[in-house]
């Protein structure tokens, strides 16, 4: 492409850079330079920046072809200037300087002007990337589908820090960017995940008063809403659409509170958590019918929803979360340990800090199997073990042998027929 310096300058085809050099007055003003891969040609690494060889050549004076030398860095974006040239004509002379410029792998469209008349011409390619990550710095990943557009100030440290990895990793996805991370291009999209790839297990330094997240949210897709406290874990198959379905939510209010999904909704991390709750959010009833089976199990009655998520399918007594409560005033308001509790609700963290107000928390689980003859208002539940007798169960539980015949009336006065594998009630 021939076009004169100032319009390459105004037309503005060299990327801003967060850090910027000067140009130095030479034939050829750099704007990018990077080294070759092992084994690369002088063609096959023009054709990877979209240039012809003698492009190529114009950028590098005195390039070697056709091998290159991994040691060297060549030149792919910058301007060549040549000497100017100069002819006249009874009404007017003209003095102009050409330059050859390279530009990216994107597709945009050139206008080129020749002169002040109205004469121009202009070619067009393919339509642009879609704007979730475009305009793109070159190197990235060809397997990415998490883009972070760079801002001022931003850092490979501070860019990787946002996104939950590391700075190696962030490197590896972005391999023309340097070492000293100084030719980061302002507004331009870098990759900051692949699929599959692992989180980084690095700790965060608490610098205010904000607990770290809990292991119940990490690791967490990029643009959660700040003030959320209710997360869901990604799995295979999940959409938009269902995971709101499953947490009660509308899909625009999902989309809300994880604003670095896209329209399409075509890229959910698998593994990692997104935001299904934040404090005062209307939360819609199930629209869904559910079937009548032959079993004993029914649908969630109207005095147990909305429900929390993490619940146990084997529930059978729930609780409303009530303003100030905690795990441990809940637990002991129905006769169960914090440590049963949180086998109920395993969505709830260790430290009982993400309960939802006015939701519905398990309180009682009835385990299978069950020996028979167990008491009715049976709270607290055993699984046989191989070596068990009653007076062992008992004495672990803190009852007496007469009280553990009390809950399971089933079992023989000699304690012979426990039946190993099934549940026994040890407290009521």
């Amino acid at each position: 492409m021939q076009l004169t310096r100032l319009q390459v300058l105004a037309a503005g085809l060299i990327p801003a850079m967060v850090s910027a050099r000067a140009l130095s007055p030479r034939a050829v003003d750099c704007a990018f330079a990077t080294t070759a891969d092992a084994g690369a040609t002088c063609e096959s690494f023009a054709a990877s920046w979209g240039q012809s060889v003698d492009e190529l050549k114009k950028l590098n004076p005195g390039i070697t072809c056709p091998n290159l030398d991994t040691s060297k860095t060549y030149c792919v974006i910058g301007t060549v200037t040549a000497d100017p040239t100069s002819s006249s004509s009874s009404s007017s002379s003209l003095s102009t300087s050409t330059s050859t410029s390279t530009t990216l792998k994107t597709t945009t469209t050139t206008k080129i002007s020749t002169t002040s008349s109205s004469t121009s011409a202009s070619s067009s390619t393919t339509a642009a990337p879609a704007p979730s990550n475009s305009p793109a710095m070159p190197g990235l990943a060809a397997n990415c589908d998490g883009f972070y557009k760079v801002a001022s100030g931003d850092s490979c440290d501070t860019i990787a820090s946002k996104n939950g990895i590391t700075t190696t990793q962030f490197k590896t996805w972005n391999t023309e960017i340097n070492a000293e991370c100084s030719n980061l291009w302002l507004d331009y999209y870098v990759c900051v995940h692949v699929p599959g790839a692992a989180a980084p297990t690095i700790s965060t330094k608490v610098t205010s008063t904000t607990a770290a997240p809990a292991p119940t949210n990490s690791p967490a897709m990029p643009g959660l809403a700040a003030n959320c406290d209710g997360f869901y874990k990604v799995a295979s198959g999940d959409s938009c659409d269902t995971i709101a379905s499953k947490n009660s939510i509308t899909t625009t209010q999902f989309k809300s509170w994880n604003t670095e999904i896209n329209a399409e909704c075509t890229n959910l991390w698998l593994g990692y958590y997104v935001c299904v709750h934040v404090p005062g959010a209307v939360t819609q009833k199930p629209t869904t019918t559910t079937k009548a089976t032959s079993t004993s199990t029914t649908a969630p009655a109207a005095t147990n929803s909305p429900q929390m998520p993490g619940i146990v399918s084997n529930c059978d007594g729930y609780h409303k979360v009530a303003s100030g409560d905690q795990c441990g005033t809940i637990a002991a308001k129905y006769g169960i340990t914090t440590d049963q509790f949180l086998s109920y609700n395993s969505y709830i963290n260790a430290q009982c800090s993400n309960l939802w107000v006015d939701y519905y928390v398990c309180v009682h689980a009835t385990p299978s199997p069950l020996m028979p003859g167990i008491a009715n208002n049976c709270k607290r539940y055993h699984q046989v073990k191989s070596g068990d007798s009653c007076s062992s169960i008992s004495s672990s539980a803190g009852i007496t042998f007469n009280q553990f015949r009390q809950y399971n009336s089933q079992v023989n006065a000699d304690c012979s027929n426990l039946w190993l594998g099934y549940y026994v009630c040890t407290g009521v």
